[in-house]
This record gives C-alpha cells, sequence and structure tokens, in this order.
C-alpha cells in the first residue's frame, strides 16, 4: 500500500508520464484520444489521490486507473480519470464491514468539501426516497451520501448503485459493485468500486449528442432547458404521490460559456 500516485484533472499527459514512467503507459487512439493507464496487483494494491487543491481525496486499494484527453480540446489536457478499487486489501469481507468502510468513503468526501450533485434531469430527492427512486423508477440516479443504508437495505442494493459529488469545477460519480454470486448476508462478500472523475466541461459536454460537443458551448443552453424540463416533469409527479422534494437543494454552477 505504499505505491501512492497523485492525479488530477486537466493535468499534462506528458507530465504524468515523466512523474510515473514506471507506472503509467500511454496508448494513442486514431480517432484523437490518449489514454494513460496504469495497474496494480491484487495483493498488492495502490493509493490514489486526486481532487483539486482544496479537496483532496485519498482513495487506497485501487486496482488500475485510467485517465484520457481528447485532441478536439488540447488546452484542457486530462479530462477523465476512472478508477478501480477494492474496500479492502482482500478480495472478500463482510457485508456489514463493506457497509461501514463504504460510507466511511463518502463521508471522507464530504469532510474534503465535496458536496451531493444531482443531475439537471433528476428529482431532487433525499434519504431513503433517493433509494427508493432509484430502486424502482431509475437505472441511474444520484443517491444521497447523508444517508447511511442500514444493511437491509444495503443488501439489496443494485449494481451501478452511484453517489456523485462536485468540487471545484469537478464532478466525482461512485459506484460499487457487489459480487453477485456472494450475496448471501451470512457469508463474506466481494465488492468493487469505480471512481470516475471528470472536468466541469467534460461532465457537460457530456449531456449532449456526440455530434453537438464540438461546439458543446453553442449548444448547452438548449440542453440545459430540456434537462430542466424532465426535472420538473419527475419532481410534479413524485409530488402527486405526495412524495417530498428537496427544495433547498441548488446545483453546481454552470461552466463559463463566454470562453
Amino acid at each position: 500500500m505504499n505505491d501512492r500516485v497523485e492525479l488530477r484533472l486537466n493535468q499534462s499527459g506528458n507530465d504524468l508520464m515523466k512523474r510515473y514512467p514506471d507506472r503509467f503507459s500511454v496508448s494513442r487512439h486514431p480517432a484523437g484520444l490518449n489514454f494513460y493507464t496504469a495497474d496494480w496487483s491484487d495483493d498488492a494494491r495502490g493509493t490514489v489521490i486526486i481532487g483539486q487543491p482544496n479537496h483532496i481525496a485519498s482513495i487506497r486499494y485501487v486496482l488500475g486507473v485510467t485517465g484520457s484527453d481528447d485532441s478536439n480540446f488540447p488546452s484542457e489536457q486530462i479530462t477523465n480519470w476512472k478508477i478501480t478499487a477494492g474496500i479492502d486489501d482482500t478480495s472478500l469481507i463482510g457485508h456489514d464491514e463493506a457497509r461501514r468502510r463504504f460510507f466511511g468513503i463518502l463521508q471522507s468526501l464530504r469532510d474534503a468539501g465535496w458536496t451531493r450533485s444531482v443531475r439537471l434531469s433528476e428529482p431532487r430527492l433525499n434519504g431513503e426516497a433517493a433509494l427508493r427512486y432509484r430502486q424502482l423508477k431509475a437505472r441511474i440516479y444520484s443517491l444521497d451520501p447523508s444517508y447511511v443504508l442500514p444493511l437491509n437495505e444495503w443488501m439489496t442494493l443494485k449494481d451501478g448503485a452511484t453517489w456523485s459529488f462536485y468540487a471545484d469545477h469537478s464532478y466525482l460519480d461512485i459506484s460499487i459493485t457487489r459480487d453477485p454470486s456472494r450475496s448471501d448476508p451470512e457469508k463474506p462478500g466481494a465488492y468493487f468500486i469505480e471512481y470516475s472523475l471528470r472536468s466541469e466541461n467534460e461532465r457537460w459536454r457530456d449531456i449532449l449528442d456526440s455530434s453537438k460537443q464540438l461546439n458543446w458551448k453553442a449548444e448547452l443552453p438548449a440542453a440545459i432547458t430540456a434537462q430542466n424540463k424532465l426535472r420538473k416533469a419527475a419532481e410534479d409527479a413524485l409530488k402527486e404521490e405526495h412524495i417530498a422534494i428537496d427544495e433547498s437543494y441548488r446545483d453546481p454552477p454552470l461552466p463559463d460559456l463566454n470562453h
């Protein structure tokens, strides 16, 4: 666990390779994407430090990371990091211990100043209401990091349950997956966590069709209007079911579309 690397958004791929020449390899694709990859073995996992200067977070038990840049936006340099990690330094762990550790990870991010992010098209729900919405109505939905699931609810989580955060022009999605063959709460389970760290520009480009992303700043206002309409429709339907909407939630700021 002494093998540590520090990653941040908008860093130069060349600088990354110079700093960690024995850890990262680069794959250059004809489409203009470059991928920077590092892997650790299952019995010698790594530690990755991520985040912008005032919101540093440490990720332990890392198995692999991949970053990418795009020649269409050269000044932005690396705009994506995907990190795959375990929840312990061994493959198997008790389900309740995994639950406690995972919510400890979420709390550490909140302590570092990361705040919950809900996509513009999604209703603003808290606690158990957010969990039920994700379980029953939405394949993808940002769960409430302040709501610590009890073990019985933890065991019902579907693969890819996601908690989303924002801090200092950066977006971080955390998804957890359980080995479905090890779902007996009385026996150890196996878990993997995927962290997806994206720059602000990349996060907003991603809501557009790929054909519109080159001119994303001009295309984004119409997309935002459409997303807001989807949220309002979803929230109106939930209000009809007497489900409380978190009216106090505020979206992260929009990117600067003038430069």
